[in-house]
């Protein structure tokens, strides 16, 4: 019996690491064509890194730190205003009686099942009629609310899970429903609310649809913008076909990741944390 749990643990750990092995290949290839002169990626494409070309990342830095901080700012302020709003939100709809709570609750929940491409059109008409486009505050707007429906799901099943005596305890004693808010709810969500950020995040840094509809004028580019334009020309030719610098470009694609990955290091642990609460199991 021993014999057969070693082998199914030999055989799953062995499945994992494959799997880990296999995840890690574009990234491991795209470092090291990031290191590399394009002629010799073009020659030898699996070749090592040998002499590192570090000068690639004077390029990218030059080219999309300004892209990589706009879309930072447009992160920030668009994550705090969902939690903001979706905090509150969510609040209510445990703690407080109103009438049609739970037919709104229900509205919110059907309207998380519509695609977000079918409101390209009409978020895209109402931006032009409030004249919101071409600034990164009008991106944010609409950032915020379409991050409302998941956070307000999330955090109003979190609160609901928490036990009433605790916020009867503390209106017993004066505090307001501002204050419990403050006080008791945002303390116990802090696992969710740093979920809700990273997922957010993930998908606003990454977004390319959304930007381009929106922002027309070069200075204010997001990121992903500026990589979906990033092919600068090496001067490399054969005959008359000239080809990009890939080197280059793959420097710009791993500048623009170590944000994500700043953004893993530092809360994975309440990421996971949040995913295995009791508001993802309900």
């Amino acid at each position: 019996m021993p014999r057969k749990i070693n082998a199914k643990a030999i055989i799953s750990y062995s499945l994992l690491a494959v799997i880990l092995i296999l995840s890690f290949v574009p990234i491991i290839m795209m470092v090291s064509m990031s290191l590399r002169d394009s002629l010799l990626i073009y020659g030898d494409f699996w070749g090592l890194p040998w002499p590192p070309k570090i000068s690639n990342y004077s390029f990218a830095l030059f080219d999309l730190l300004a892209p990589v901080l706009r879309t930072m700012y447009l992160c920030v302020i668009s994550i705090l205003g969902i939690m903001l709003f979706a905090t509150l939100s969510g609040y209510a709809f445990a703690r407080l009686s109103f009438v049609g709570r739970n037919m709104m609750f229900w509205v919110i929940v059907m309207l998380m099942t519509v695609p977000g491409v079918l409101l390209l059109t009409p978020n895209f008409v109402l931006a032009d009629w409030l004249h919101l486009k071409n600034s990164l505050e009008g991106l944010a707007v609409f950032y915020i609310g379409g991050g409302q429906l998941f956070a307000i799901f999330l955090l109003r099943t979190f609160f609901t899970s928490q036990p009433e005596e605790m916020f009867e305890a503390a209106r017993v004693e004066g505090a307001s429903e501002f204050r419990c808010v403050w006080s008791i709810a945002l303390p116990l969500a802090r696992p969710i609310l740093i979920t809700i950020a990273i997922m957010n995040f993930l998908s606003i840094y990454n977004d390319l649809i959304w930007p381009m509809l929106m922002i027309s004028t070069p200075n204010l580019q997001t990121i992903s913008m500026a990589l979906a334009s990033y092919a600068p020309d090496a001067g490399n030719s054969v005959g008359k076909i000239s080809r990009p610098d890939l080197g280059i470009i793959t420097s710009g694609y791993v500048f623009a990741s170590v944000p994500l990955l700043l953004m893993f290091t530092l809360g994975m642990r309440y990421f996971i944390e949040g995913l295995t609460s009791g508001s993802i199991k309900a």
